[in-house]
This record gives C-alpha cells, sequence and structure tokens, in this order.
C-alpha cells in the first residue's frame, strides 16, 4: 500500500515514522525542537516550530505498544484519505492548503494561548478527513471488511476521539488539546470550499471575488464552431458533476478521458 501512494502522503508518513523514531531514541531533542511553544514563537522568533509541531509524535519504551498503534492509525488516515485527495486534488494543491492550514492554525494559537503548547499530528489527520468528506461526504468506506460507513461519520467519530479523549476517567477538554483538530477540520473546509465551491452557500460571492482578482478571460465563441472558450465556470460545472460521480459510484467509474480532465484542471 505504501508504495502506491502519492508522493505527498509518503512524505507524511515518512515525517511522522521519523519522529517517532528521534522521539524514542533522543526524547530531549524531540521535546526541545518539535512542539509549539507559545513565548518561543512570539518573543524567541523561533518561527520553524510554525511547520514542525504536527509532526511531533511522542514514543517511549514504557508505552511502545500504544506508540506504534497510535501510528499505524495515523498512517492508515493519510494512506485512505490522504492518498486518494491527493490523487485527485494534485500534490501541489494538497500540500499548499494543508501547509496554510498547519502555518496559520499555530500564528492563531500562539496569540490566543501565549503560555500554551501545540503539537501532534491530529490537524494533519482531521484537515484529510474534513478534506475528503467535504468533497465526498456521501462516500462508503469499507471497516475491515465487515460494513460500511460513510465518509462524513468516520471523519465525525475521529473528531470526537480527537476533541475529547479520555485518561483515565477524565475527559481532557484543554485549549491545547481542542484546537488542532477542530481547526483542521474547518481549516480543510474553508480552503477546499474556496478551491471546488461544491455546495451553496457563498459561492456567488467567491466566483464574483475571484473574477475580480483574477481579471478572467471573456467567454469567446469559435467564429466556425460556435463552441465556448476558455470558460472556467463550465470547467468547474464539470468538475463539480465529476466529484458527483465519486461521491456516489467511487472512482473507479470515471472513464480514462473523466480521469485525465480532473487531473489536467485540478493542478
Amino acid at each position: 500500500m505504501f508504495r502506491n501512494l502519492p508522493p505527498f502522503c509518503k512524505s507524511l508518513i515518512v515525517a511522522l515514522v521519523t519522529s517517532a523514531v528521534l522521539s524514542l531514541v533522543v526524547p530531549a531533542l524531540a521535546v526541545a525542537a518539535l512542539p509549539l511553544y507559545s513565548q518561543l514563537v512570539i518573543r524567541g522568533f523561533q518561527l520553524w516550530r510554525l511547520i514542525t509541531y504536527p509532526f511531533f509524535v511522542v514514543a517511549s519504551m514504557q508505552g511502545l505498544i500504544g506508540a506504534i498503534f497510535s501510528l499505524a492509525w495515523k498512517a492508515v488516515i493519510v494512506s485512505m484519505f490522504g492518498g486518494e485527495l491527493e490523487t485527485i486534488v494534485h500534490t501541489k494543491r494538497l500540500t499548499i492548503a494543508l501547509a496554510i492550514t498547519i502555518v496559520v492554525g499555530g500564528v492563531i494559537f500562539s496569540f490566543l494561548s501565549p503560555d500554551g503548547v501545540l503539537a501532534g499530528p491530529s490537524i494533519i489527520t482531521m484537515f484529510l478527513l474534513g478534506a475528503f468528506s467535504y468533497l465526498w461526504p456521501k462516500r462508503e468506506i469499507s471497516v475491515f471488511g465487515f460494513f460500511w460507513v460513510k465518509a462524513w461519520m468516520i471523519a465525525l467519530a475521529v473528531f470526537i476521539l480527537s476533541v475529547i479523549p479520555m485518561s483515565g476517567t477524565r475527559m481532557d477538554a484543554s485549549a491545547e488539546n481542542l484546537f488542532a483538530p477542530v481547526f483542521g477540520a474547518l481549516g480543510s473546509i474553508v480552503l477546499f470550499h474556496v478551491m471546488y465551491r461544491q455546495y451553496r452557500f457563498g459561492k456567488a460571492f467567491l466566483d464574483h471575488v475571484e473574477d475580480m482578482l483574477m481579471r478572467r478571460p471573456v467567454r469567446r465563441t469559435s467564429p466556425t464552431k460556435g463552441v465556448v472558450l476558455n470558460d472556467p465556470k463550465a470547467t468547474e460545472a464539470r468538475i463539480d458533476a465529476i466529484l458527483d460521480k465519486i461521491a456516489s459510484t467511487g472512482m473507479q467509474s470515471l472513464s480514462k478521458e473523466e480521469r485525465e480532465f480532473l487531473l489536467k484542471n485540478s493542478g
């Protein structure tokens, strides 16, 4: 499965595994270098922490089995949901969207919680689940081959488990625990709505803003065949139709021409 993943998802899994190994071998270095300490970002200008904090994975010899299962679970989410997402929306677009979410989330957290600490890959996993569920909410996912669950239900279940994890009988409802999964999910929904506008909410306004900013060319018709050229709205409408088809019947239902059209116009 790993060998068939697109490059960005491979890189995410490698980064998480590398962080876990670093945390296991040199825990002091991992703790000192990777998490986002708000004071060090604001006052110490250690800006790299705005990028590294999602890749801090805790691993220790005492809790090695639990760390392995946790890492495996995150790798499954990246491969199952992120792999198909990257294939459809294009590696560059997914990379930029996730990078924006991570950096902006880190900046906002630093100012909202000046004494706080933010770390862990929940912002990545919830970003991928949120984006996948936004594009294909009705897609049914096989769970262990026994039953099928819609994508939005899986995303909601993982979100709840991420937001209110249990420590014995005590729930962790701290800002540090809540922020990453909430911002990851919201960031993905907002960014992918701006990109694809699959739903009507705010679509006309976003179309108008994009037309003004990009100064799109006027629709031109061919003098011989009357075919509309350079029509981004027609392209967008076809992308939406293909995404609806994927949501209903899966990737395997697309024709070769539809796949090529989607990849060509998603870059």
